[in-house]
């Protein structure tokens, strides 16, 4: 009878148990010596492009892969409080496949960060601040640089201990910059809920449901209007002994559109997105 009573506390520790015990979320922690490496892969399986002119609809397909694996390394705050680290890009590379009218296009557009080592520091009172080496033009990659500063200035989680089935709202800035960028002024709401805590010997993880909606349009004065929208869902994993989100991944559709009272292009991207992260060495 305890043998009984000693598995089923176990299993109920290992299955995420005591749903009344809190958890606090807190910053990263990492060893002397260790850098984060960030993998992410988006793509669009099985898009779709309808183009309609005077009433005629002409259908097309669409793919849209992204990919990047970064390296961040950050290091102790200096003394008046300044935050530094370093961003080494392993990848950045997007490749567009269109098929319309029989044709099949693909462009591969690798970013010209891919291969650079380079500092990033943030003063206590102000922004993230990337110092390129003045071989590659700012204005080639702001989109780049941009989605970097939004990684940087994420804050997902709530201040306040949560229990199970606790949810809070998030920003999900740079979950955007990597699907869409035609969705940046767009009005975006990205909940989370603490599903589970995964417990072991020796680690303790956080199972969270994602969801991300977002709705934008715009009307300009030469009468074209444009629209896109996002639904997303999935789940994220967070180690409660190093804070670090071991993984991301999310499924949903994005649907975009632009036209005139003549002519009109609708795009529908099924989106898949997974994002592993890990430690290593210093680069």
């Amino acid at each position: 009878m305890k043998y009984q009573l000693v598995l089923s506390l176990a299993a109920l520790v290992l299955s995420g148990g005591f749903s009344r015990a809190q958890i606090q979320f807190g910053p990263l922690v990492s060893k002397p010596g260790e850098s984060v490496r960030m993998v992410s892969h988006s793509e669009t399986p099985g898009g779709t492009t309808e183009r309609t002119l005077d009433g005629r609809t002409t259908r097309g397909t669409l793919s849209i892969t992204r990919d990047r694996d970064l390296v961040w390394t950050f290091r102790p705050l200096g003394a008046d409080g300044t935050r530094r680290g370093m961003v080494k890009v392993n990848q950045l590379t997007t490749a567009t496949k269109t098929g319309f009218g029989g044709k099949e296009d693909t462009v591969n557009d690798p970013s010209p960060l891919t291969g650079k080592l380079f500092s990033m520091t943030k003063a206590p009172a102000g922004d993230w601040k990337f110092e390129l080496d003045g071989s590659v033009p700012l204005s080639r990659v702001r989109d780049e640089i941009e989605e970097m500063t939004h990684y940087l200035k994420r804050e997902w989680y709530p201040t306040k201990p949560v229990k199970l089935g606790d949810s809070w709202e998030f920003d999900p800035e740079w979950v955007k910059t990597i699907i869409q960028r035609d969705l940046k002024n767009a009005k975006t709401i990205g909940t989370m809920r603490l599903k589970q805590v995964r417990r072991s010997l020796d680690r303790q993880v956080a199972v969270i449901e994602v969801n991300i909606r977002s709705t934008g349009g715009d009307f300009k004065a030469d009468g074209t209007e444009s629209a896109a929208a996002i639904d997303l869902a999935g789940e994220m994993s967070v180690n409660l002994t190093t804070m670090l989100d071991e993984t991301l991944e999310l499924k949903g559709k994005l649907v975009s559109s632009t036209g005139t009272a003549t002519s009109s292009t609708k795009v529908t991207l099924p989106v898949n997105l997974r994002v592993t992260k890990s430690f290593v060495s210093d680069p």
